[in-house]
């Protein structure tokens, strides 16, 4: 009675925790910051969060690509431009909008100053001439007009360093106004519709994702029990626990993100496997003729310590992500860690509590389940102890195959790497790419190291062109845009617009000629965001494609080897930044940051084991399969040209922090039966029937739970639901085979206890 009492206790207090919980998830927030990827603490960072103080955000922009079947100078095309600028022009949060239809050339004739537009849109008898211009003019080819004619590209710039929800209003309010134009295409690429479309399909896919989660436990649960009573007590504690921790991320002002977005399938999975095994052990003691409270208390003393050491290194796992300098890959390592401790909090309140207070199962009374395993795990042992030689060469094999495998892993990374071809999204960022400069920004300061030289000073106006057509030429930078071209345009300008010369005059004579031109447009701020520090400094700014990391970094190493070999970096100090440049670095150090939380995991696992066992060789020997699947899994990734990254970094350590908990539960029952004093083979066979069959259930499940994120459109949740399933099945097979070898190989117990 006194247990009853104490577990209608403990449902009346988590019932009232679950409807605060339930009052939070409406103010939860979903978010896809992506400079929130950037290094922590890094001194590009750094660096680059004081540019853009000086310079406009590379980011605040919008681009509109429009696209006609035939020709772009087409009057009723151009007209529906024109109109679409003026619409534009109406967005909020918008500073300027650059447009074809607007572009204008200056000339300075004998009256001074005159601007003339590149097309006259109101007279078609001009377009041969207005097309003839300019596709004269290098610097509007792969900015505003493709290079075939057949699409043009308008330039929005917003104001700078908007809030997520500014950036939704714009974004919301740019996508309806498309919707009242007609063009052949309409494309558009940049941070605010990126974010909000990453957004909408994160609230999509995080909806599909329990809903998956959810059918496939029901039918693993079913299978496993075969009765209703092992379905909904199951995921009674689950779905709580996915609850209890949306609300904490909604207390703690946590948005989910691309990450975050997994984590109740991750919880679903984990939370299941202890609760198997809690289960899977009550029903053995209550078939064994125990009541349900002898049966509970027999349940949580024997397997108890072993559920805590799983929850535990499980979350271990998961906080070695604290090593990596990614702000969103730490706060995944975090919440996933307090998910997995409130899992475990639940599963020794709310599932004995429901247990006590539930009449005893039928499930309990029936044979049948028991008939199935124990012959199926009797010959998988039997089979494992036969062919231990071939086990251990197999063992050996992968572990040289997948060590090759290893070796061919690349670290690289696109900006758009998340997402498939097919994805609309996707296709206009590749339209950019194909049909204009791109959208990768690019970004280059320049500084003058003489405090006193100021950067229009005709030799540095010359020097800095050589920079310009290297970036041009050999970088691949487009719509690039710096004071060299300011310097040329006033030279075009001086000539009667002639396309000539768009360039830096030959001598300073005739660039002196070009000041007052220079210095009116200095005067009307059209410079403003291109120099800095009296002019001593300033910027190269422009967009290209997206290479990948591995590439663009190569570029990089060039350009300062030019840089080098032209002595330049005797007056100037250089240095490319930018957002772009940023998140490739993170790349080139998630290998070793990786690396290391995995060496604090292992050590964790490796004095756990030396903790229960008081053994160095048990230590050795509980590694070897835990060990031996990630190199497995590193292998395929290898193997299949599967790059490291930020959205496949976190696979390893999802992967061990899981797979480690069978090892564990494995490991304390067969230390339960040696201090019995069984012998190690009796003791290694009781163990293999009896917590075998909770190892494979589980396994299952996890497998099952995470192969529904295949289903994801992102090609991060997807690697996850493939790698990390593998690497659970890699993991259940190292330990029903590989480990009992070991074991039985390598091990000499003592003959009493061993602690």
């Amino acid at each position: 009675m006194k247990e009853k009492k104490l577990a209608k206790r403990t449902l009346l207090l988590l019932g009232i925790i679950t409807v605060f919980a339930a009052f939070q998830i409406p103010k939860l927030q979903f978010n896809y910051d992506f400079e929130k990827f950037f290094p922590q603490g890094d001194e590009d960072l750094k660096f680059f969060l004081d540019y853009r103080q000086k310079f406009t955000p590379d980011t605040d922009f919008i681009l509109v690509g429009l696209e006609n079947e035939t020709s772009v100078f087409n009057q009723e095309f151009l007209q529906e431009v024109e109109r679409l600028t003026d619409t534009l022009e109406t967005l909020p949060f918008t500073n300027s909008v650059s447009s074809p239809t607007r572009l204008k050339s200056l000339i300075v004739g004998p009256f001074g100053p005159i601007e003339v537009p590149y097309i006259h849109v109101s007279k078609p008898e001009l377009y041969g001439t207005d097309s003839a211009r300019i596709y004269q003019s290098p610097d509007l080819i792969g900015s505003f007009f493709s290079t075939d004619a057949r699409a043009v590209s308008l330039l929005i710039n917003t104001a700078p360093r908007m809030t997520k929800d500014d950036s939704d209003v714009l974004a919301r309010a740019l996508l309806k106004k498309l919707k009242n134009f007609e063009f052949y295409n309409i494309r558009t690429a940049g941070r605010m519709t990126g974010q909000l479309y990453y957004i909408t399909k994160m609230q999509t896919e995080l909806s599909l994702f329990i809903s998956l989660s959810l059918i496939i436990l029901i039918v693993f649960l079913w299978i496993s029990f075969r009765s209703f009573w092992g379905v909904w007590v199951p995921i009674a504690v689950v779905l709580l626990t996915g609850l209890l921790l949306l609300a904490a991320m909604s207390l703690t002002g946590k948005p989910i993100d691309v990450l975050t977005a997994i984590l109740p399938t991750i919880l679903f999975v984990v939370g299941i496997s202890d609760i198997v095994h809690i289960i899977s052990r009550y029903l053995e003691e209550l078939r064994n003729g125990l009541s349900k409270t002898q049966a509970l208390k027999i349940t949580f003393k024997e397997i108890g310590l072993a559920t805590f050491l799983t929850s535990f290194t499980t979350a271990v796992g998961f906080l070695t992500l604290l090593t990596v300098s990614i702000g969103p890959i730490q706060e995944f390592g975090i919440y996933t860690s307090i998910g997995v401790f409130l899992a475990f909090f639940l599963a020794f309140t709310l599932l004995p509590a429901i247990l006590m207070l539930n009449k005893k199962p039928d499930i309990a009374s029936n044979q049948n389940n028991k008939l199935f395993w124990y012959p199926k795990m009797h010959w998988a042992l039997r089979f494992t102890l036969s062919n231990r030689k071939s086990i251990l060469i197999g063992s050996l094999l992968v572990f040289v195959v997948s060590l090759v495998g290893i070796s061919r892993i690349e670290v690289d990374n696109f900006l758009l790497e998340d997402l498939s071809d097919g994805d609309p999204h996707k296709k206009d960022f590749v339209f950019f790419e194909k049909k204009f400069a791109g959208v990768r920004p690019f970004e280059l300061f320049v500084k003058t190291k003489d405090s006193t030289n100021n950067i229009f000073n005709y030799d540095n106006v010359v020097q800095l062109n050589k920079v310009n057509q290297y970036l041009k030429d050999e970088y691949k930078a487009g719509f690039l845009v710096s004071i060299v071209n300011f310097v040329k345009t006033a030279n075009q300008a001086m000539h009667g617009g002639k396309p000539q010369f768009y360039s830096v005059p030959e001598t300073e004579m005739e660039y002196q000629k070009l000041m007052p031109i220079i210095s009116r447009m200095e005067k009307s701020k059209q410079l403003e965001s291109f120099i800095a520090n009296n002019a001593t400094e300033m910027r190269f700014t422009g967009k290209m494609e997206d290479l990948g990391g591995k590439t663009i970094k190569q570029y990089n190493q060039k350009f300062y080897q030019f840089l080098e070999k032209e002595g330049l970096n005797n007056k100037y100090e250089f240095k490319l930044t930018g957002t772009a440049l940023l998140i490739d670095k993170n790349n080139e150090t998630l290998a070793g940051d990786m690396m290391m939380g995995l060496v604090i995991a292992f050590l964790v696992i490796g004095f756990i084991m030396g903790f229960l066992y008081k053994s160095p060789d048990i230590v050795i020997i509980a590694l070897i399969p835990n060990i031996l699947p990630l190199l497995l899994i590193g292998g395929v990734m290898g193997f299949s040209g599967i790059d490291l990254k930020v959205s496949t970094s976190i696979i390893f350590t999802i992967a061990f922090g899981i797979a480690v908990d069978d090892t564990i539960h494995f490991m304390s029952k067969l230390k339960l039966e040696l201090n019995k004093g069984k012998s190690l083979l009796y003791a290694l066979k009781r163990t293999y029937i009896s917590t075998g069959k909770a190892i494979v259930v589980t396994s299952i499940i996890l497998c099952s739970g995470f192969i529904s994120l295949v289903f994801s459109t992102f090609a991060s949740t997807f690697y996850v639901g493939v790698l990390v399933s593998m690497t659970l099945l890699f993991a259940v097979l190292a330990d029903l085979l590989l480990l009992p070898v070991l074991l039985v190989n390598f091990y000499k117990p003592k003959k009493a206890k061993l602690s």
